[in-house]
């Protein structure tokens, strides 16, 4: 799998954690994700974000 073209300040979603994240940094092949609210950053590998998923229509 290619990992997608990411930029600082992108909203991304981790499919390893399960979790949203803005991305703060890419250092060293890893981006430096945070929470969307705010709180502790965490790494991920990029071939392991994707975009956020889509709502559902209610």
């Amino acid at each position: 799998m290619t990992a997608p073209a990411v930029s600082v300040g992108d909203l991304v979603y981790d499919r390893r954690t399960e979790r949203l994240g803005v991305v703060m940094d890419l250092v060293g092949g890893r981006l430096y994700l945070r929470p969307p609210q705010g709180g502790v950053e965490w790494t991920a590998r990029p071939e392991h974000v994707g975009p956020p998923p889509r709502r559902a229509a209610s």
